[in-house]
């Protein structure tokens, strides 16, 4: 198989086009419309450039609502993490008090909040926060973005970047006339001098300051992002003194030029094809059973996944894999991987395996084709420029598969991975708790689902694969659970039954081995 990395002019074009409102092309028939976003496209730091820095996370996939919150920690702005954590947790709690009581749409209600780094240089350092929400059939954005002043140590709202109350009394007069040049659906009379709707102030790479709304507060809901952008020079008079240095720090960050060049080809290692297209990490993979990998025909085999990495606890999960020899497939999030290259190719060397888990961590079944197809194919490219692999394995946020993610992973030759065996431990703080419920319902040729956000994973991993290791289980990558027979794209694996088992020869029977009749596990027909 050949896919496509980038280059970090290539890399840069899609951090910038991530938050804009720009339209990605990809295969599909189902195109939204967007206004233009020029020139109020903004630049992202690249998170990989900045030292030591962590990317929290949180989840909730209850069948009734589903939440995914992630919000980056740099070490020189303690602060501004704790401002992060403040605020996402606040945004969960109020969520869960809001969809109690929500009904209708055929979607479990959802939270997600992602994040940009949107400056980190000359003492500065900003965040935008994207919350979306799913009630009924509804989804809205909301966008904040906060700065970090290493002057004072204080992290700012964004309407601190404005220096007094007659400055915003301005902006919102020119925000209103530039508004009205949008069409008949905006509605500039909505703004006001409030600093609550001026929380998303950032700039642009020519150094206007620009205006972000929510949806639905200028606008129907259904346009998605509204912004403005204010001329540099009419921009300055209205700025404070740390509004002037977020402007330098931002025009610092933003890249001289952008390559137009397409991205190289992606060849794959010898032996990439081999066991369902992946092996582990390292260079070359081998089939079920080769370079002294148990064949799971005739081992007891189950399968560990961690979801939503790699983060602060990747470290810690590999040195307790490492003591048990264990081997687990990671399906790691596109913004993290972007964030922690390093942790990835720690993955990787160790022998696990390196998969996809989408970018956002939204529900997949609730976009159209194009935007699920963007989804994966970013994540893959952020891997596959960490770990020199593509990956060829996916797994659905929350589990939930449709006709539609079916065709965007087939498109891009993934295959999709869901469990039989959930721990809970993203819910359950407790490890004992943990290991009760992932014993009880694993068996040979099972793939079980754990978090490497959950505070319970480490503890509850340690004590299962001691538990296993003396019922005589071995633990394997998702394609050598499967063994020869090739995992293909498109496909959902689900581990729900035992793979086909051979009795080993007896010692002069003259025999070979004996098929089982066990039918192909977890191969579920496509919807």
């Amino acid at each position: 198989m050949s896919r496509l990395l980038v280059t970090g002019g290539v890399a840069a074009v899609i951090a910038t086009i991530a938050g804009c409102g720009i339209t990605l092309f990809l295969p599909s028939h189902e195109q939204p419309s967007t206004l233009p976003a020029q020139p109020t496209t903004i630049n992202f730091v690249d998170p990989a450039s900045i030292p030591g820095l962590a990317v929290r996370t949180t989840s909730d996939d209850s069948s009734s609502r589903h939440v995914f919150a992630g919000y980056p920690v740099p070490p020189s702005a303690p602060a501004l993490g704790r401002r992060l954590a403040q605020v996402t947790s606040a945004a969960v709690r109020r969520f869960g008090e809001d969809s109690r009581d929500v009904q209708g749409g055929t979607s479990a209600a959802e939270l997600n909040i992602g994040w940009q780094v949107t400056a980190a240089s000359g003492g500065v350092f900003g965040v935008r926060l994207r919350a979306g929400t799913l009630t009924g059939s509804r989804w809205r954005n909301s966008l904040t973005t906060y700065w970090y002043d290493d002057t004072d140590r204080r992290v700012h709202d964004s309407a601190d970047l404005i220096k007094d109350r007659e400055a915003m009394d301005t902006l919102a007069t020119v925000v209103r006339a530039r508004l009205g040049t949008l069409g008949p659906e905006i509605s500039p009379s909505a703004v006001r001098p409030d600093r609550t709707l001026f929380d998303s102030l950032n700039f642009n790479p020519h150094g206007d300051l620009v205006a972000e709304f929510d949806d639905g507060r200028v606008a129907p809901a259904r346009m998605g992002r509204i912004a403005v952008a204010l001329p540099k020079q009419e921009a300055l008079p209205l700025l404070s003194g740390l509004g002037r240095r977020v402007m330098r720090a931002v025009d610092s960050a933003t890249p001289p030029t952008l390559s137009a060049s397409p991205p190289p080809e992606f060849t794959p290692a010898p032996g990439d094809d081999e066991a369902g297209g992946e092996g582990g990490g390292g260079g070359t993979s081998g089939g079920s059973g080769s370079a002294g990998r148990p064949d799971c025909a005739v081992t007891k085999c189950v399968a560990l996944t961690f979801d939503d990495g790699p983060g602060p606890q990747t470290g810690r999960l590999l040195a307790i894999l490492a003591r048990y020899g264990a081997r687990a497939t990671f399906f790691t999030l596109g913004p993290n991987a972007q964030a922690r290259p390093d942790l990835l190719r720690g993955i990787a060397a160790a022998g696990h395996l390196v998969a996809d888990h989408s970018w956002t961590h939204r529900d997949l079944t609730t976009m159209d084709v194009n935007r699920i197809s963007d989804e994966l194919d970013r994540t893959q490219i952020a891997d596959a420029v960490a770990t020199g692999r593509a990956p060829r394995l996916m797994r659905a946020p929350y589990g939930d598969t449709d006709a539609k993610v079916v065709t965007a992973a087939r498109a891009l030759n993934l295959s999709i991975v869901g469990w039989n065996v959930d721990t809970g431990d993203a819910r359950d703080p407790d490890p004992g708790d943990v290991v009760r419920r992932a014993a009880k319902g694993i068996r040979p040729g099972s793939i079980v689902l754990m978090h490497e956000t959950g505070t319970a994973t480490a503890p509850a991993l340690r004590e299962l694969l001691a538990r296993l290791t003396m019922e005589g289980y071995a633990f394997v990558t998702v394609p050598e659970l499967y063994g020869s027979r090739r995992m293909e794209p498109g496909q959902v694996y689900a581990g729900t039954d035992p793979p086909p088992r051979r009795t080993r020869a007896r010692s002069g029977d003259g025999t070979g081995s004996t098929p089982g009749d066990a039918g192909r596990p977890g191969v579920k027909s496509t919807p």
